[in-house]
């Protein structure tokens, strides 16, 4: 199968993503990513403190799975365009688009409720949504909605 997407930097310092080097019908396979198993003993020992406890997925028992491959690269989105299914007994998690994807558009999966990190991309879109709304002198308000999230993942982030 030749890779239907490429990995591109965000430039400024953001990061790299990936971007689909062509469009993309739902339900498409993207990547199949292999992955190494880590035991719930291991990851309660060693795992959960290192930076890599931000990229595992979760196991029905409690153990974790590690995607190699481009399975860590998508970025998160409150909006995915990518949905993943994880094959604990093949040891992958494999990517597929949830919707129909333009050539050139990032790649994006759900990372969960719990972020690690400062969703930029929500904020951007936050002040987006509300940066026509003018105020009483003629100005733009610029608010940035913060949505309660209630939803739960399969990752541990």
């Amino acid at each position: 199968m030749d890779t239907l997407f490429e990995i591109k930097d965000h430039g400024a310092g953001s990061g790299r993503g990936l971007f689909a080097s062509e469009p993309l019908l739902r339900g498409t396979l993207i990547h199949s990513a292999p992955c190494l198993l880590v035991t719930k003993a291991s990851y309660q020992e060693h795992a959960k403190h290192t930076v890599l406890e931000h990229y595992l997925f979760n196991t029905p028992n409690g153990d974790k799975l590690l995607a190699l491959g481009y399975g860590s690269i998508f970025n998160h989105s409150d909006s995915p365009n990518v949905d993943y299914r994880i094959d604990k007994p093949n040891l992958t998690v494999n990517y597929y688009a949830s919707k129909g994807v333009e050539k050139g558009e990032e790649l994006f999966i759900y990372y969960g409720a719990s972020l690690w990190f400062e969703d930029v991309n929500a904020k951007k879109s936050a002040i987006e949504d509300t940066s026509s709304s003018e105020d009483e002198d003629g100005g733009f308000l610029f608010k940035i909605k913060m949505d309660e999230d209630s939803s739960s993942d399969e990752t541990t982030s």
